[in-house]
């Protein structure tokens, strides 16, 4: 639903719009909504440029970063700020996604409001600094070279390391808010029909994950519980390197019950010590795989939506050239569904592998400390001064933050994602028989 105020355009979050291109970003395809909203005739947006409706407020290197991360390979979102035929502005959240030959881009309305504002905050400065550079003479290559820099410049001000890092972050944020709002996959009409049975499957998709996207919110919130203790974990790796140092300074003769014991501390500490200093990596590994494995999620969520309300929207008689698009749309979802498996089996492993990491780096810091303690006590124990007061202080303080740590990664480990990869394949075998029939 439209509403205008002054010079700007806005619409409601059910309105969920897309657009393919080819390969240069030429028009190809287009739903009613995106026509609705850019004001453009069909006969003038396609085999037109993307750029028809780009803004001159929008910063070069926004489309420069944007287009670096496609021709890699990757989907990108980002907040965009667009200008219709009319003069109208309106705002959108796009997410685009590389297909055969082209791209995919699906735009939402921009609901977590506090990025959209710091993000067109930033544009505004690396706009001013490029109209700046193409005063001065700036080719517009060297001005959209120039504006990624600054754009990534700024954008690290505020903690976001690039803009992939804010597209695996906001486009989860986005779907979240879509479906508080209460967007859906619309239900089907009572007809028959190839598109009548796309619009059933994507509503059965939707459904199926549900539950996924609530256990991968707790796999977050557990790593960053996790990811908290980082300096931590250095402080305890330091420890258990000194246990070992106090205890060896000097040579050990292992058929002394003190040296022994000593001998046992420095070398629990040389095997613990690494594993501890390595373990901050693995944890951020596996957070990386968490959001990798959301935000693939999201994007399939973003995708069903999109498909299951232009079928209807096809099914109301609404759309002109359907076929193509859903084949289009279609095609994109059962590519990201073929890529949540694995990444579902990644995130498990992880998991698992950092549990069992800590399984073994416990037990080994209680022995440490359990012998440490004994070669205190065989030494004069508290009262005692020097190398051993040391010991004691060190055995007294133990290493209790890993034991919460390995509850942390016990729970994290214990958690199940509800992914039946069986379900969805025969979900997507009969969206392609659907698919099949639809010309």
């Amino acid at each position: 639903m439209e509403s205008q105020v002054g010079y700007e355009r806005f619409f409601g979050p059910d309105d969920i719009f897309f657009s393919t291109t080819d390969a240069k970003g030429v028009i190809l395809r287009t739903n009613r909504t995106f026509d609705t909203l850019s004001r453009y005739t069909r006969d003038r947006l396609i085999r037109a440029p993307h750029n028809i409706i780009r803004h001159l407020d929008m910063p070069a290197g926004v489309f420069k970063l944007m287009w670096n991360d496609l021709q890699a390979g990757l989907p990108v979102c980002a907040y965009v700020l667009n200008r219709a035929a009319d003069g109208l502005d309106y705002r959108v959240f796009a997410t685009i996604v590389p297909i055969h030959g082209g791209y995919l881009s699906v735009r939402t309305k921009p609901l977590d409001t506090a990025t959209q504002q710091a993000a067109e905050q930033i544009y505004r400065v690396v706009r001013a600094r490029e109209r700046e550079a193409a005063a001065r003479g700036a080719s517009r290559r060297q001005i959209g070279e120039y504006g990624a820099g600054e754009l990534a410049r700024e954008l690290g001000a505020i903690g976001i390391e690039s803009l992939q890092a804010m597209t695996l972050e906001q486009l989860p944020r986005e779907i979240s808010a879509l479906v508080s709002a209460g967007v859906r996959v619309p239900a089907p009409p009572p007809v028959a029909g190839p598109v009548t049975q796309i619009l059933t499957v994507v509503g059965q998709i939707e459904r199926d994950t549900n539950l996924l996207v609530f256990e991968l919110e707790e796999y977050l919130r557990l790593l960053t519980s996790m990811a908290g203790t980082e300096d931590v974990l250095l402080d305890v790796a330091n420890r258990a390197e000194a246990f070992g140092r106090v205890v060896g300074g000097r040579a050990l003769n292992t058929m002394d019950r003190a040296d022994a014991l000593a001998s046992q501390v420095i070398e629990l500490s040389g095997a613990t010590t690494p594993a501890l200093r390595a373990l901050p990596d693995r944890m951020d590994v596996l957070r990386q795989s968490v959001l990798e494995l959301r935000f693939s999620v999201a994007l399939m969520r973003l995708l069903t939506l999109m498909v299951g309300r232009f079928a209807r929207s096809v099914l109301d008689g609404s759309e002109e050239d359907p076929a193509g698009s859903i084949h289009d749309l279609c095609g994109a979802l059962d590519d990201g569904f073929s890529r949540l498996g694995p990444l579902c089996i990644e995130v498990e492993e992880g998991a698992a592998a950092l549990d069992a990491e800590l399984g073994r780096i416990t037990p080994s810091l209680d022995r440490m400390v359990r012998r440490l303690s004994r070669w205190v006590d065989r030494h004069g124990g508290r009262g005692a001064s020097g190398a051993v007061a040391q010991a004691a202080s060190l055995a007294d303080r133990g290493a209790p933050e890993v034991r919460g740590m390995a509850a942390l990664a016990a729970e994290c480990r214990g958690l199940h994602l509800p992914f039946d990869e069986a379900v969805i394949r025969q979900r997507l075998g009969l969206l392609r028989s659907a698919l099949a029939q639809v010309d």
